[in-house]
């Protein structure tokens, strides 16, 4: 019996579009995160708000108009699994780890653009963009980061229904990945060895009782 091979699902529904995207890294994602190992985990990640990991946009393409442009863009999946996955490799992320690292969204956004191609069968991106500003809190440690990244495919007709915003995707987890790293591996000031002076009490001296 003949078998055929499906190819990715891209469902359009009336008004919007849904593309196959990948939330995992990719591996040479997984290798650079790999180059940032730390031993300061492992942390548990506490998303503010808590509803951002499964944050589904239904948005515009930039520079295109009409209702076919409406696609599902999965930002807040995208970015908070891609976070979580780089800090994973890079310092380790369990539920019950005494470490936490709170990170509260102020803005996230993703921009795309359709190539030529968007009324051919598969819907393929040829521009991704994703901005993130989030504060970070460890323990006593707190801080601020902006994390921006775009990716433009050149190629006439793009190659890719997805993968250049999956890019700028998985760029923006790493400057998120390499920051937390970077504030989480900061040494205390050391303790100062030197001993504490006392007051040198000499023999025979002036009293100071009654």
């Amino acid at each position: 019996m003949r078998m055929l091979a499906l190819a990715p699902l891209v469902i359009l529904t009336g008004c919007s579009v849904t593309l196959p995207f990948s939330q995992r890294i990719n591996y040479s994602a997984v290798t650079t995160a790999k180059a940032m190992r730390t031993d300061s985990g492992p942390i548990q990640i506490a998303w503010d708000p808590t509803t951002f990991p499964g944050r589904d946009d239904v948005q515009g393409a930039s520079g295109f108009v009409g209702g076919g442009s409406r696609t599902h863009i999965p930002t807040g999946v995208a970015i908070a699994s891609r976070v979580t996955e780089t800090l994973d490799v890079a310092i380790g992320v369990t539920s019950d780890a005494k470490k936490v690292l709170k990170i509260k969204v102020i803005n996230a956004n993703s921009k795309f653009q359709y190539s030529a191609g968007i009324f051919n069968v598969t819907p393929v991106l040829d521009y991704g963009e994703c901005n993130f500003e989030a504060q970070f809190a460890c323990g006593d440690i707190s801080w601020a980061g902006k994390f921006e990244s775009k990716s433009k495919d050149k190629a006439i007709g793009g190659t890719s229904s997805t993968g250049i915003l999956e890019k700028a995707w998985d760029d923006v987890a790493l400057q998120v990945c390499k920051d937390v790293v970077t504030h989480l591996s900061v040494e205390p000031p050391p303790i100062s060895s030197q001993p504490v002076p006392v007051a040198e009490v000499i023999p025979g001296g002036p009293s100071t009782g009654n």
